[in-house]
Formats: C-alpha cells, structure tokens, sequence
C-alpha cells in the first residue's frame, strides 16, 4: 500500500474498471480532495474515458492499483464481481486495513469476504444513477441516492464517502440487497423497455419524431408518480375505460400478427391486469370495472402461462389453488387453458348455449365465430375478438359440403380437430359445436336453401356457382341455433372474405334477424400473404409467388400501377423456375357496400382472385 497522502482524512484512491460508473465515481472523489493513484483501462474506450475524467492518472495492471491503494474502487459487472474479489485474496493482494468498496446493485458485502478475511474493511455503495460516463454526470450526483450496505462499525465510512461525492447514502441492509436492486431494475432499466416500446408503436404508424410526442408525457407521468404515487395514475384502465382497452388490445393484436413479434401486447396485456389489480386494492376501480377491464385485455394465461404452472409444481398441502381455480371456471364458464366444452348434437348445442347465457346475467352477451376447422392464427384472432367482447362465446366447426362446387375437392379440405381444439383451448373459448354432415343435415343435404341473389352470382359466385347460397344455408342454421338464449348474440366473420363477409350481412339485414355482424381486420403474414386455411396446399415455389396478389393490391392503392397492369403482374407471376405462371380469375375494384364496379378511387375496394398451382387464393385491400 502506498504512503497516505499529506492532507488529514485523504486516501489513495484506486479505481478498477474505467467504465462509466468507474470513472465518474473516481473523479467524484478526486474532487472530494482524495488522490486517485491508478486506474484498470482495457478497452479503447475506457483509455479515453480514463483520460478525460482522470487525466494524468496512470493506466495500471489490477494487482499494481490494489498494491498502491488505501481505497479500491470496483467498478465491474455485478457478475464479474465474486471471481475478481477472491481471485485477488487468493493472490494474496489484498491487505489489512484497506477500504474496498464495489458499487454493484445486486450485492452487499458478502461478496467482499475473500478481501474482509484478509483484513480490509468491505463497503458497498451503489449509486442509483444511470450514467453517460462523461462529465455532466459529476453534477448529476448531487440528486443521487446510494445504497450503502456495511459492518455497523464501518457504515458511517461509506456514509461519509457517499455525502463527499455529493450523494445521499440509503442504509440498504444485507438481506434486502436483491430486492433493493430488483425494484430500481423494474423502475428504470424496465421503463425504458417500456418507453421504447411505445416509440415502436408510434414510429410503425408513421409518426416521425415519437421520442418529442411521448416526451412531456411520460416526463409529466414519472414526475406525478414520484410525487403523488399511484393515486396520479390516469389512462383508460384507472378509468376502467374497457371499450378503450379492448380496442387497444385489439390494435396491438392485429400489428403483432403482421410484424410477427408480440412483445408490446404481452407488456401491454401484463402491465394493463396489474394496474387494474392495483387500482383495485387502492379503491379507485370498483370491482365491475375491475372486471370489465380484465376482460377487455383477455385471459391472464394468455401472457403469463407459466405462473400456474409454477404454482402447479409446488408440493403444497391441502387443495391445490389451481385445481380449485380450474373447478370455479368450470361451473362459471370456461377461462383459457380450460377446456371448451364439445357437442356435436344441434339440440345440445342449443341447449348449452342458452344455459351459459343465463347463467352469465342479464347483460350478458354471445359470441359466435363460424368456421370450417383448420384454424390458424387469422382464426385465433377472430377468436380473441370475440372473446374479449363477450361473457360467452361459441365456436362453430363445420365443413360445410354445400359451399363446394363439383370441381371442388371437399376430402382435400385441410382438418385437424385435435389441433383446433388445442388452439381454443388456449384462447378460452366455451363451447365448441363440431357436428358432423349427418347431424347438421339429417336425411341428406337441405332441400330448403337460403339465396344468396344477384350478390352471390357475381365474382367469387361467378366462379364457384352455388358457394355463397350455402354459406348463407349453414350460416342461417347456425343463427337460428344461437339466437335462442334471451341474449344479444355478435358473430365474427374476417375481411378477407369481402364478398362473403357483405353477404351475410345483407341477410341479416334483409331478414331482420337478430344478430350483430363483428367484422375483423384481415391478419397477413410478416411478409404479405393473407392468412388463409387454403395456403396449407402451397409448396414452397407456390407460397413464393402467392405473394404477388398482396403485393400488386398495394401497388394499386399507392397509384403505383394502374388496374391493366396490376393484373398482368399477376398474370404472368412466374411459379418457381418453370414455365407455370399465376393465374388471374379477377381483379377489379367495387363499392364495398354493394359490389358494384368503381374506379380506383379511396375508400373502394380491390378484390383479387387467382389459381396458384392447383390452390384458388382470394385477397383484398381497401384503397
């Protein structure tokens, strides 16, 4: 150890790590009047850091500034921490009477007893600052806390070393080390987590400096939540603004889908049932908005499907809260990750519903999502839809042989049922009605059919004559079977079936019947293509060049091309390296209210219809 200096109350400083912290904390106490004898600097950047906050202070090895020094600084990754200390005391560099002091969040001084065992006197001093490693940060500690953890006999040393560099020492106790530094991590490193997610949401949709949109705002919420706590919490949750939520959800569901990554919904999902659960218990959201908000953001399981997995694994005794959770659920309705319950029979089903209705109250409403099996992610999001705006909700399953021409191969039709019970599972759906031809038809197909009049025998109906009166046949029966429960009942139909989709809506409204249509954004692939059951017959060529349709629909709406060349690029769209080409059954822009022809103008609509290979693919695009 060197010579102590020859003012009274100063040490010999040695800082190991010129990083950001290192060196500001070494200039911290150079300014104090300590002297710092040496520093570690292995990468460029460190040098240059070294050289400007501790200019003239030599660049030595780790065991020269532990020989020179009074006090030794470490300033490392917390993780680095335990191998250096001991393998210092296993060096025998350590010597008695020194002041070592880290400045990791994580650990107290029990990480320092290699150096304690040898006779120097452990510290830990954590600055609860992020740092830009420059020099402004020297006057930023003035508003600084530390947490400071120390031997009772020695904790006013680190308190004292604190108030010399300007900051405020917080006495964080052994045991509470972790937890100490989990809650500032949550508060800061996952705030700008957070605060970049929102800078992606707001750039995706154009804007172009969200950092200055988002910044008086989130300023203004850290300032009143430090002040006031969470009673200055505003937004639609503290609200209980659940339409707001929904639809929140709903937005982030649908850009999830077409990015292909969902980290904002699982944040916004995770984050929104915490605040409510809090504002809840701080009597700020009364327990009907409570619920309402929970339900807007969708099942828990959804974004935290671990946590009772983790509770599962527990060997507790008595009864187990999941399987007591999971038995509530079943009485009340089925939550994600409980089974849905499968009728095949159309009285049962009836039935059923009608029960789940009432027992749901007064207000409570029905979903229902037809489809013809083969679900994937366009379904899912049909699903969490109509589970997000519904006490109970149904799923129809039904491959329906009248919506097939004679050219059309029904047996070739994709069906994996233990597949899509698995997905509705996940997403907490009811009540699945899987019947088969028999049960839905009985004695052979209908003699009494629902027409589909000049709107079915135009487009997609020109091409496949008959397909749309039977879909309004099966859609129909589905109707007459769910609107018996006392209850509003919503059905959920996607856009990308744009000819279908009006359809079914002209019936409801043509016959009055009393069904709410819920119409849902198409959900595309990252790169473009449509979701479709029908995209399961494409090799990988034919997936290739599928891409043409959603590819030239938003060339027309950008004006890019006119409605002549957008359909000879798709025309003549090669397939693979082969002479096979995609080929164009329409392309033509409607009014989307009634079909009729219009021209490329905004708010039409361009549908498409091609054969890729042997697979018919249908798309459209608002203009």
């Amino acid at each position: 150890m060197s010579a102590p200096t020859n003012r009274p109350g100063r040490l010999g400083v040695g800082v190991i790590g010129a990083g950001r912290v290192g060196a500001v904390l070494g200039a911290a106490l150079r300014a104090a009047g300590h002297a710092v004898v040496g520093v570690t600097a292995v990468s460029q950047a460190s040098r240059d850091r070294a050289e400007i906050l501790l200019p003239e202070v030599p660049v030595l090895t780790v065991p020269e500034v532990v020989e020179r020094s009074e006090l030794v600084l470490l300033a490392v990754p917390d993780d680095q921490l335990p191998g250096l200390v001991s393998g210092l005391a296993e060096a025998g560099h350590w010597q008695a009477g020194q002041i070592v002091i880290h400045v990791a969040g994580r650990w107290g001084t029990s990480v320092l007893e290699p150096a304690r065992a040898a006779g120097a006197i452990p510290l830990a001093i954590h600055p609860a600052m992020t740092f830009t490693g420059m020099s402004l940060d020297l006057d930023r500690l003035a508003d600084c806390s530390f947490g400071v953890t120390a031997p009772a006999a020695v904790l006013p040393i680190a308190q004292a070393l604190v108030v010399e560099m300007g900051g405020e020492p917080v006495v964080v106790p052994e045991a509470d080390r972790v937890l100490y530094h989990a809650g500032l991590t949550h508060g800061a490193n996952h705030l700008s987590t957070l605060v970049g997610q929102a800078t992606q949401v707001l750039r995706e949709i154009g804007v172009e400096q969200p950092d200055r949109v988002l910044g008086a705002l989130t300023r203004a919420s850290l300032d009143n939540a430090l002040s006031s706590g969470e009673a200055a919490l505003t937004g639609p949750v503290a609200r209980g603004d659940a339409g707001t939520v929904r639809e929140h959800r709903l937005a982030l569901a649908e850009a999830a889908l077409a990015s292909g990554r969902d980290d904002v919904l699982r944040a916004y999902v995770s984050m929104g049932r915490i605040t409510a659960e809090r504002a809840q218990e701080r009597g700020t959201l009364d327990s009907t908005a409570h619920a309402a908000v929970l339900q807007a953001l969708g099942p828990a399981d959804h974004v935290l499907p671990t946590v009772t997995d983790e509770i599962a694994d527990l060997d507790l005794p008595g009864e187990s809260p999941v399987a007591a959770d999971t038995e509530a659920d079943t009485e009340a309705g089925s939550g994600a990750g409980s089974a849905p319950v499968v009728v095949t029979d159309p009285e049962e089903f009836r039935a059923l519903l009608r029960e789940r209705a009432q027992a749901a109250g007064p207000e409570g409403t029905v979903g229902l999502v037809p489809t013809m099996g083969a679900l994937h992610d366009g379904h899912s999001h049909l699903v969490e839809q109509a589970r997000a705006e519904n006490d109970v909700l149904a799923v129809s399953i039904f491959l329906n042989p009248l919506q097939f021409g004679p050219t059309e191969d029904l047996s070739r039709y994709p069906a994996d049922l233990d597949g899509d019970l698995a997905r509705l599972t996940d997403l907490g759906v009811d009540i699945v009605f899987a019947p088969g031809v028999e049960q839905m038809y009985p004695g052979g197909l209908p003699l009494i059919r629902v027409g589909s009049g000049d709107l079915g025998t135009q487009l997609e109906g020109a091409s496949r004559p008959g397909h749309f009166d039977g879909v309004l046949t099966v859609v129909a029966k589905l109707f007459v079977l769910a609107t018996g429960t006392g209850r509003p009942l919503q059905a959920y139909f996607g856009q990308k079936d744009a000819q279908q989709l009006l359809i079914v809506q002209r019936m409801v409204r043509d016959l009055n019947l009393d069904v709410r249509i819920r119409p849902v954004p198409i959900v595309r692939a990252p790169d473009g293509l449509a979701l479709s059951s029908r995209n399961a017959y494409l090799n990988d060529d034919e997936r290739a060049a599928a891409l043409v349709l959603s590819r030239t629909l938003q060339a027309l709406a950008a004006r890019e091309v006119d409605l002549d060349q957008a359909r000879h690029l798709i025309d003549t769209e090669s397939i693979g390296q082969g002479p096979q080409t995609v080929e164009l059954d329409y392309l033509t822009v409607v009014d989307p209210s009634t079909l009729a022809p219009a021209d490329v103008a905004p708010g039409n609509l361009a549908l498409v219809a091609a054969r890729v290979g042997t697979t018919r693919l249908i798309d459209n695009w608002t203009l």
